[in-house]
């Protein structure tokens, strides 16, 4: 999957159309059984909340980093299931846990309009209640219903497809990896190559 180094740390580039999502391909390989992680210390997530925008500073070595870090990956399995369609109640319990403790913590900004913000005081909590504001926001919008999972091998991420028409997370990642794959099976068994397959909307 495509990353970036960002402050000495590998996180990955942000192509969802929506934070909630791109939070969730903070994993690759959702279902195999190897995937790939990329939310692997605190640092990583305060880091990937401030670079998708929901933070505008990134802590560091936060006291209790290990165990809000261990809160964001149950927020992000159970995240996914919901978006997928695949969610158990333990899933639903998982997500709303974190969008309670976020809405106790949100407070108005004066401006007109007013606009809601998470109170600095929540300390090592921002980066992970700044996601589940969002993805509250998320679910609770026709959006919703337009994500989609990237049936690329390896991959699973989510993306949103408004249109219905965007088959891979990328064209130039998991897109063409599949297109070679196909073709070199065609000339392995001695057939042609196969057709192009249509360029989609990243």
């Amino acid at each position: 999957m495509a990353s970036v180094m960002v402050d000495g740390l590998v996180i990955p580039v942000a192509l969802a159309g929506h934070p909630a999502l791109d939070f969730c391909n903070t994993r690759a390989g959702w279902g195999s059984p190897a995937p790939k992680e990329y939310l692997v210390s605190y640092p990583h997530l305060a880091v990937w909340a401030r670079e998708n925008g929901l933070v505008t500073a990134a802590g560091s070595g936060q006291p209790s980093g290990a165990a809000v870090l261990a809160r964001a990956v149950a927020f992000r399995d159970g995240l996914y299931a919901v978006l997928t369609g695949a969610a158990r109640p333990a899933d639903w319990a998982a997500v709303n846990t974190e969008v309670r403790r976020a809405a106790s913590a949100l407070a108005l900004r004066p401006g007109a309009p007013a606009t809601w913000c998470l109170s600095g005081s929540v300390g090592a909590d921002l980066p992970l209640l700044a996601v589940a504001w969002a993805a509250a926001a998320l679910l609770t919008s026709p959006a919703a219903s337009t994500v989609a999972a990237c049936p690329g091998r390896g991959c699973g991420w989510l993306f949103a497809d408004p249109r219905g028409r965007r088959r891979w997370c990328s064209m130039a990642l998991c897109g063409n990896r599949a297109k070679a794959r196909r073709y070199a099976h065609r000339v392995k068994d001695g057939g042609t190559a196969p057709p192009a397959v249509p360029s989609n909307p990243v």
